[in-house]
């Protein structure tokens, strides 16, 4: 069977408005950094329970391990907001959700939070697919970037 020519006017092609594409993204982002935060302060709240739960692995340093973690969140969490280095600290974030809802789901005490761990990868591959969008420090990073190459005329 021949195949048949598609004109370009039969193209199937999607208009998207930049400007509500970075807005999804901005509020995609801040609503993962607010819920990375949420964790992290509810890790620092019921510090014991981690500990339970880490004791029950197996691990040893369980209270560097859970104060560090939880900070790490907190931090990645921030960063996220602040749409800067978006694609490494949603990849950290999803590494760091599947670690604590591992630790959590050995100790069988909340599986609402180990739900909201496996949740919160969605979003957060979604930030490492698409980026920061317009409305991060990345972007304006990238521009400014950009900028100095075209004035110093290497491009």
């Amino acid at each position: 069977m021949a195949q048949k020519d598609i004109s370009s006017s039969e193209k199937l092609h999607c208009n998207i408005n930049e400007n509500a594409f970075s807005g999804a993204l901005f509020v995609c982002r801040l609503l993962t950094g607010l819920t990375l935060v949420y964790l992290a302060l509810g890790s620092l709240l019921y510090w014991r329970e981690f500990l339970v739960n880490t004791s029950s692995l197996g691990l040893s340093y369980t209270v560097p391990l859970a104060f560090s973690l939880a900070g790490l969140e907190l931090l990645i969490g921030l960063v996220l907001m602040l749409g800067w280095q978006t694609r490494v600290s949603a990849v950290l974030a999803l590494l760091l959700g599947i670690i604590c809802a591992i630790i959590f789901f050995a100790g069988h005490y909340n599986a609402v939070f180990v739900a909201l761990c496996m949740l919160l990868c969605a979003p957060l591959t979604v930030l490492v697919w698409l980026g920061p969008g317009a409305i991060s420090l990345d972007y304006k990073h990238q521009q400014n970037k950009i900028r100095r190459l075209f004035t110093r005329g290497r491009l």
